[in-house]
């Protein structure tokens, strides 16, 4: 059956701009269930290999782009997902969440008046050619890294919890693109930490980690200056507040 979904995906492959597929409340079901081979091929270094699995066998007027049964899932395609925290939605998984950019939308957002613009017509080579530019112009700093290995060695002794390479690999390619935006590399750094490492903490014993969590509020403050780990801080005291 040729759902939407299937047709979107199908579709990209014949175009150059960037695309979007937004699956709305997608905790309703367990999503490493329903969209497990997404997160698995899209780790594959080799582009060639992202192949999902359609039809068992191939047949006569098939679709051009259907290959043995299997559909390429094109570079310029994006996933977005939405999900709530309820009592009717499942938890969302590490295995979800260390392969995703998390956005927490906790408050509505001010109201802004924004300027008429003309539309820019953007293709996926050009959109993944300033990823690259911003790479190479915002590289993180060698200090930074190295208090980030600091702040890893810190977290993993007191709360057995580590960066790994997925998420440093994140954190390289995210933090120079977020500076690249007018952002500062501070900042980037603190949303890396904050949503892709702390979120973790939710999983442990808390009570019995209340001496460790203040002291890594002056570990934070100590390796990236007083105060300026602003996400982490407020996550972490909202942590506190739970014990």
């Amino acid at each position: 059956n040729e759902s939407d979904f299937l047709m979107k995906l199908y579709e990209s492959s014949y175009r150059e701009e960037p695309n979007f597929i937004v699956l709305d409340e997608m905790n309703l079901a367990r999503i490493e269930y329903y969209f497990a081979e997404f997160l698995s091929i899209m780790e594959m270094p080799n582009h060639r290999d992202w192949l999902i699995d359609i039809v068992p066998d191939t047949q006569p007027g098939d679709p051009r782009r259907l290959q043995n049964g299997k559909l390429l899932v094109s570079q310029n395609v994006w996933f977005v997902g939405t999900a709530n925290k309820d009592d009717s939605t499942f938890t969302i998984t590490d295995k979800v969440y260390d392969r995703a950019a998390p956005i927490e939308m906790n408050h509505r957002a001010e109201y802004v008046d924004a300027p008429y613009t003309e539309p820019i017509n953007m293709s996926y080579d050009y959109l993944v050619g300033l990823f690259s530019e911003a790479k190479a112009v915002n590289p993180i700093s060698p200090k930074s890294m190295d208090n980030l290995r600091k702040l890893d060695q810190f977290i993993a002794e007191n709360f057995k919890i580590t960066f790994g390479n997925r998420i440093m690999k994140q954190i390289s390619d995210f933090v120079p693109v977020y500076v690249a935006s007018g952002r500062s590399e501070i900042e980037g750094l603190d949303y890396m930490v904050t949503y892709k490492i702390l979120r973790k903490f939710e999983a442990l014993n808390l009570p019995f980690l209340q001496d460790e969590l203040d002291e890594l509020l002056i570990v934070l403050d100590r390796l990236f200056g007083k105060g300026q780990f602003k996400f982490s801080i407020k996550y972490i005291n909202e942590l506190k507040k739970q014990i």
